[in-house]
């Protein structure tokens, strides 16, 4: 069902201070016909050009001509259609509305040797246009994944801290939100970056089962005793016949020489 236009919905925001600020709107309900929008923009009494997005039909750009000033801006809206129209509009100081972008590039890395460490590094939002007369402080936040509640770490300056009360083996989640050292309020939170502190390498113990077999061989090098021939028949010119060993003749022999010695002593005695 085609309606006339609510009351539109009006912010404005500066994320390049102090080059300038940005308004942008939305209808809180849909009209389901054509809309035409009036933006008009103050500066006390000097009306501001307020340049519209490329990209984004529901935005315009103003770039700020009195940095510093405690002269209030006025930004008002229009809304119109077939069926009717509607106006909001806003009133704000130039400090109160700036809010950088998140930082970039958040990239957390593990510490070698530290199982409680974790370096984090981090980028200034490219967006911001002079972070060297304008610095921004910072705001980090991580936890482990397997709990619900975060710490908190401010940095007056800087683009990296370590964490040194990380849970060992636990992966962490962490973001970083940027703000400006005097003014505005803080980014939204940047992209979440993932790491898990340093964890030492298991030991690989080799056991019984996993030993290589080594195949000792051992070989003598002492060779069998000769043996010894004494003496054999045929080397004495007896006749044919299977040779027999001397050698079992003589203990024989002599032991009868012996016992006969004995005798004759006994007999002469």
């Amino acid at each position: 069902m085609i309606v006339p236009p609510r009351e539109p919905v009006l912010s404005c925001r500066s994320n390049t201070y102090p080059k300038g600020f940005y308004c942008s709107w939305h209808l809180p309900t849909p009209t389901y016909i054509p809309n035409t929008f009036n933006v008009t923009v103050l500066h006390g009494s000097k009306i501001m050009v307020c340049e519209k997005d490329p990209a984004l039909k529901n935005r315009c750009h103003i770039r700020y001509m009195h940095l510093f000033s405690t002269i209030k801006y006025k930004v008002s809206i229009s809304v119109s259609n077939a069926l009717g129209h509607n106006t909001t509009a806003i009133t704000f100081d130039e400090f109160t509305i700036v809010k950088p972008d998140p930082p970039e590039n958040v990239v957390a890395r593990p510490v070698p040797s530290n199982p409680r460490r974790l370096e984090v590094t981090w980028q200034t939002p490219s967006t911001w246009p002079d972070p060297e007369s304008f610095p921004l402080k910072f705001f980090l936040r991580y936890r482990p994944l397997i709990l619900d509640q975060w710490q908190h770490v401010e940095l007056s300056d800087g683009t990296a801290h370590t964490i040194t009360d990380a849970y060992a083996g636990k992966e962490y989640i962490i973001q970083v939100a940027a703000k400006d050292n005097e003014i505005g309020t803080w980014s939204d939170w940047s992209v979440a970056a993932h790491a898990t502190p340093w964890t030492e390498e298991p030991r690989h113990l080799t056991t019984e089962a996993q030993a290589p077999e080594t195949t000792t061989s051992t070989t003598s090098s002492l060779a069998p005793p000769p043996t010894t021939k004494i003496c054999d028949p045929g080397e004495l010119g007896s006749g044919g016949g299977p040779s027999i060993p001397f050698l079992t003749s003589v203990p024989i022999t002599l032991a009868l020489a012996a016992a006969a010695a004995t005798a004759n002593n006994l007999l002469i005695w």
